[in-house]
């Protein structure tokens, strides 16, 4: 699953925003929202690449990796993931 990014002049702005709701989130529930978009895949909607750029941020702060990567404008998800202790 796989989506080619484009940064638009508002996209800064959009995912600050995702990325403060997702601070209030536990590690629970980010993990539930990822396994969301796992199961219904990137579906090339920009506004979706957004969402899962601040939840590739928030997971980098807390666990130091992502499940979410972009990688030269590829950015992508590598599958359901699952909490451990």
């Amino acid at each position: 699953m796989e989506y080619i990014y484009i940064k638009r002049s508002a996209d800064d702005n959009i995912i600050a925003d995702y990325k403060e709701r997702f601070e209030k989130k536990t590690l629970e529930e980010l993990v539930d929202a990822y396994n969301k978009e796992t199961k219904c895949g990137i579906v090339g909607v920009h506004q979706q690449a957004l969402y899962l750029i601040a939840l590739k941020e928030e997971f980098k702060e807390r666990l130091y990796e992502s499940p979410v990567y972009l990688e030269d404008y590829v950015l992508g998800l590598v599958g359901e993931i699952e909490l451990v202790n």
